[in-house]
């Protein structure tokens, strides 16, 4: 076999596992987005509840402890996260697009809502994750070498 044939299976293999690893960088980054918004979630619940904050001076501490982008108007009008799936991304949007309507217990209870929707999510998005990490690196490794063999 030549030298240029062992570097194109050289170069399958690799392409496949970083193929594998893409897919794993993202359940990865789905994880992390999960965790920020229930964290979001649950900052905002505790000052809801306990402070009953004002949601505008609210939204300026959330920027200034970086746990909101700089260029946050309001918390009504904060994008989802992006690594968040669609349906996520429009119960996100949902959840934040209806603070400061109503009774801070009514609220409260609102956000618990959302909380349980998300930490669903986040507990299916796991178990996902723990196959995927299994999988993804051993499948896209496979791919490269299947490939590799097809058109060596």
């Amino acid at each position: 076999m030549s030298p240029l044939r062992w570097l194109s299976v050289c170069c399958f293999v690799v392409c496949g596992w970083c193929a594998g690893d893409s897919f794993h960088q993202q359940a990865q980054a789905h994880l992390e987005a999960l965790h920020k918004t229930l964290d979001l979630l649950e900052t905002l619940h505790q000052e809801i509840r306990f402070r009953r904050s004002d949601l505008n001076l609210l939204c300026r501490k959330l920027i200034q402890d970086g746990q909101l982008p700089p260029e946050t108007v309001s918390l009504q009008t904060l994008e989802p996260f992006p690594s968040l799936t669609l349906e996520e991304r429009t119960r996100f949007s949902e959840c934040f697009s209806g603070l400061g309507r109503l009774e801070a217990e009514q609220e409260c209870r609102r956000l618990e809502l959302y909380q349980a929707q998300f930490q669903a999510a986040l507990q299916e998005g796991e178990a996902a994750a723990r196959t995927q990490s299994m999988l993804s690196h051993k499948l896209g490794l496979a791919a490269g070498l299947a490939a590799a063999i097809l058109l060596g």
